[in-house]
Order: structure tokens, then sequence, then C-alpha cells
């Protein structure tokens, strides 16, 4: 996305914005991406240029290619060449201006020292490595796209990569295809039996050797179900839910401004509470009435998000409410107090135990001391008592005494005791401190709407979409399926997307798929690490594979020579999307 700081010109671009901003809400937002596809050239092209800068890869403006009007309109910085001459103009300014203050601290290096000129050599050729810089002719771009992409979309973001990013070949894959490629390397890497002690240590998962999976892509704009065999994707069964991670945000909006505060222009802040407090549970109807009969404040699942004042703080935190704070504290206080009275109980009973083995040492002695130790015994006793006893008082008046140099300050040393007592006082007035500065902020009560908001995944119908939940689109999806499929798929459901990091959402998925699947298909459910950058990895994975970018790209030459033979897309890019991967090329099983 690009973002506009307010009362300036500057458009910010991808990381620029998270590095030079802290306040995000105040910022002017332009989103390239619209239900999952690219609506926006303009704001894309921005955001493509500063990835192809930060990876240090030049954009050559083809002036060759230019008529002499159009290329005075790019140099005088008109709509000829766009903004990406503009950005080419400034940053041959800026490399310039680099250049001339390194000569300026070289002509004046002669009165530094032999050191000093030394590192200043070394700071040159990293600067040098630095600047070393690729041309955007020499690269190939691997785009990921959802299923289903309309022509005209792809037709102007293959414009884009070709003539204005002057990119020399270009490949579009799915994006559930190529996370299916990763899991496929996952399962080969795993053993084929259930005995292996690896298999234990990856929660039971094994490689079934059915090269099949159903891939549940969960995003920002929607939800996909792919199933895949080889990689390939099975297109007759794709299924689409328009819900994603932007629905939910917008409805825990919603939520929140009518019951609290206004915050439908805050959506950054209110994504944020969504990431850190919202859950899935797998009895929702059941919670739902406990939540009513429960006084709000006490109910288990109650928090209280707090505002960042973008002084202090720039992110939000969460903390508990007042009276879940005091039933904690009260239950705290009790554990310590059991531990106390345990740990009491066990002194006594060794200091008793010490008492008794005393005893019987001491009769011991004495009765191998004399012959008949009869009235001197308890005197002895009495005696050997009562010298314990001025041990004790010995010892109760130094620690006085120490305790008294501790609050007169006349000890040179300062104790162990001494020292865990500051540090208790230390940590308690932290903890003060603390607790009046997060009372003096503001808060978002949330309560029900934690596991409330992502339930929507589940039943679409709360919001009044008349479709079923992820649960019956896996399960249509693999119905659509040939029967010789659909085993296997119920065997390797993927859940990759942002969403499914919602915590719940793996078990609520198996769960619910379990109650639909036939009683004699076993259901499994595999949760990547990181499912957000899964599909990533997964083509990361492939294009290093031999003969990717002859089978599975198309070059700039190609491509305006078969559009200008009047091939659609289908034509250009249909099998190379869905046909992800070929037996001849590529076996990941």
């Amino acid at each position: 996305a690009t973002a506009r700081p307010p009362h300036q010109l500057t458009v910010l671009a991808g990381d620029e914005i998270t590095t030079r901003m802290k306040n995000l809400g105040q910022l002017s937002w332009n989103y390239p991406m619209e239900r999952g596809m690219i609506c926006d050239g303009e704001t894309q092209l921005r955001v493509w240029a500063r990835v192809l800068e930060v990876l240090r890869v030049v954009v050559p403006i083809p002036m060759m290619m230019m008529t002499p009007m159009m290329a005075t309109m790019a140099g005088s910085g008109g709509n000829g060449g766009g903004f990406l001459a503009t950005m080419a103009a400034a940053r041959r300014g800026k490399h310039h201006k680099n250049v001339n203050v390194t000569g300026a601290s070289v002509g004046d290096s002669g009165t530094v020292g032999k050191q000093q000129q030394h590192q200043h050599r070394q700071h040159q050729q990293e600067q040098q490595q630095q600047r070393t810089t690729y041309s955007s002719n020499n690269c190939v771009f691997l785009l990921l796209v959802p299923p289903f992409v309309p022509a005209v979309i792809s037709e102007g973001v293959d414009c884009m990569l070709f003539r204005e990013l002057g990119m020399a070949r270009v490949s579009r894959m799915l994006g559930a295809c190529m996370a299916a490629v990763k899991y496929l390397s996952f399962c080969q890497s795993i053993p084929d039996t259930t005995d292996d002690i690896d298999t234990v240590k990856n929660g039971g998962w094994f490689n079934d050797d059915t090269k099949c999976c159903c891939v549940v892509d969960s995003g920002y704009s929607f939800t996909h179900v792919v199933p895949t065999h080889r990689g390939e994707a099975l297109v007759k069964a794709i299924r689409r839910l328009d819900i994603g991670g932007k629905v939910l945000t917008n409805l825990l909006k919603e939520a929140v401004t009518y019951r609290q505060w206004n915050m439908m222009d805050e959506y950054h802040i209110v994504n944020d509470a969504k990431e850190q407090l919202c859950f899935v549970i797998e009895q929702f109807d059941k919670e739902m009435k406990k939540a009513r009969a429960t006084r709000k404040g006490l109910r288990w699942f109650d928090r209280e998000y707090l505002l960042p004042d973008f002084v202090n703080t720039f992110r939000g935190s969460v903390r508990l409410p007042e009276p879940l704070q005091r039933k904690k504290e009260m239950e705290d206080m009790e554990r310590m107090e059991k531990e106390a009275e345990r740990l009491n109980d066990e002194k006594e009973r060794k200091e008793l135990l010490d008492e008794a083995r005393d005893l019987s040492n001491m009769q011991v002695e004495e009765g191998c001391g004399t012959e008949d130790s009869g009235p001197n015994t308890p005197k002895n006793h009495k005696f050997k008592k009562g010298k314990k006893n001025g041990k004790h008082k010995h010892d109760k008046q130094v620690n006085e005494e120490g305790s008294m140099d501790d609050s007169g300050n006349e000890s040179e040393e300062e104790s162990d005791q001494q020292r865990l007592r500051r540090l208790k006082a230390m940590r308690e007035a932290e903890r003060k401190r603390r607790e009046q500065e997060s009372l003096e902020r503001q808060a978002l009560a949330m309560s029900v709407e934690r596991f409330a908001i992502p339930e929507v995944l589940f039943r679409p119908s709360d919001i009044g979409l008349n479709c079923g939940g992820i649960a019956e689109a896996i399960v249509e999806s693999i119905e659509a399926c040939d029967a010789m499929f659909r085993a296997a798929m119920y065997h390797n459901v993927l859940l990759v997307g942002g969403n499914a990091k919602i915590p719940g959402f793996r078990d609520r998925v198996e769960t619910e798929l379990r109650k639909l699947a036939p009683t004699n298909y076993e259901v499994r459910v595999y949760l990547p690490d990181n499912p957000v950058s899964y599909a990533w990895e997964g083509a990361k994975y492939f294009s290093k594979q031999p003969g990717f970018q002859e089978r599975y790209s198309v070059d700039r030459l190609s491509w305006t020579a078969m559009k200008k033979m009047g091939k659609s897309q289908e034509e250009i890019w249909g099998k190379k999307i869905y046909n992800s991967i070929n037996n001849k090329l590529y076996n990941p099983c």
C-alpha cells in the first residue's frame, strides 16, 4: 500500500510507511488491491518500484522508444515518462550528490593519519558494494495470483511488468499451488511409517504418498479452497468465500464503535486489537449462554485493550479488567499463603526431627560415659536445652542488632536479605508506577467480541451472507473432485493465510470437518509455523527447479508477439498458471 502524511506531498510506499511514521492512523491510505485482485495500477506500480529499489534493481527508462515530445515531457517531469522517470531522476541526483561528498572528503584526507585513511578507503569500498545494482532487463518476476482473475486485470498487470518495469520474463502461479509444493516437499522429508521417532516429533504427521493436498487459503480479502494433485489445481473444484481479515476488522470496528469508542477511522488500531485478542472457540452457543449469566468484567475472556498515546507507546497492549485483576491477586495470595504454610510445616517437622536426633545422640553418649545415669540425665538434658535456648536468644539478639544496623545504615556491607528487600521495594514501586500509567490511558473493553467476530468465518449467515462457512466450503470442494481423490483430500488439508494464525482456528476447522466428512474417511489438518509466507516459500523452492524459466514463464518479446497476434490471456497464461507441476520437470514425492 501507499500512504500520504497529512499536509504533505510525499507519498510513502511499502516499508517507508512503518519506518518513517509512528502514528499510522493519521495517514491517507491507498490500497492497490480489492477483493484480492489488483485494481489500482498506479499504486501497485509504486509499491513494486519501491521493492525493486530496496533490492537494488534499476528500472531503465526506454528513452529510445519515446518520441522527442515524450522524451521532453519525461525529462521535464511531465506525464510522458510517468512517476518512474521522476524517481529515476531523483535517484541520479542523489547519486551525484554522494559522489561530490565523497570527493570532498577524499580531498581533505591528506591531513588525517594513516589509520583514518585506511578506514576511509574501507568505507568507500563498502559504499561501492552497496551501489552494486542489477537491471530489470535481466530479471524474472514470479507473481502469485488468486484463481479466476479477470482478463482485463491480468492484461493490465502484464503491461505494468513488461512495459513500465521492463522485466525480462514474467511467471504467474497460483499461491495455493505453491503452498501445495511446499507441503509436498515437507511430506517427502517425513518417513512413510508411524513407528519412526521423527514422526512423533512432527505431531504424528507422516507421508501417505498420495501427492494430494486441499489448500485452504484464508487471507485479507477472501478465502479460497483449492484441491491440488501433484501441485496441479483441480479447477472445477475450486471454491471461494468473500470473507477475510478485512471483513473481520470492519465488523470489530462497528462493534467497538457501537458499544464504547468511535473507532471507525482507526483501522490499524482495531486491526492490531483483532490480531492480539481474537480467538476461535469450538462451542460458541454454550459460551454465549454463559456470558449472558455472568457479569461483565468477571468473564474469563474479558480483556482491555490499552490504546497507544503516540508519545510513549505506539502500539496497544492488553491487560485484565479490574474485577479479574483483583480475583487473580486474591488467588495468588491464597496460593502464596498455602505455600508459606507448607514451608512452615516442613520447617517445624525438620526442627522436631533434629531435636529428637540430638536427644537420642545425647542419651547414647551419656550411656557410654557412665554406668548409672539415673537422676543426672534430666538435669543434663535441661542444661543442654537451656544452653540451646540461650544460643537461640543470642542469635536473635544478633539478628536484631543486624536489623538495627540495617535501619540505621551502620553496616558497611549489604547482606543478601537487605539486597532482596531493596529489590522488592524497587519492583513494587515500578509496578505501582506502571499501574498508574495504565489507569490513565484509554482502554477498549473487549468481551464476547473476541470470539464472536472470528465466528463469521464458520457462520457467514450471522452477517447476512447466504453461504456456508469454511468447513462447508471444504466439503463442497472435495466432493466436486473425482472419487479417487476424496479420501486423500480429507487426509491432507493445509491451512495458509493470515486468518490461520488466529488461536483455535485449526482445531475448529478439524472439528467441523470431522462432523461433515464421511465416517470412513480420516480427517487431518496441517497448520505450518508461518502460514502467511508459506506460499512464498513454496514459490522460492519451485523457482529453483531446472527448466522453470523455459516452461513456466513468458519473455517480453514473446508476450508482445502473442498480443499482436490477438491471443487472449487464457491462451497465454492458462496452462502455465493451473498446471504448476509436470512430472517430467519436477516430482516432489
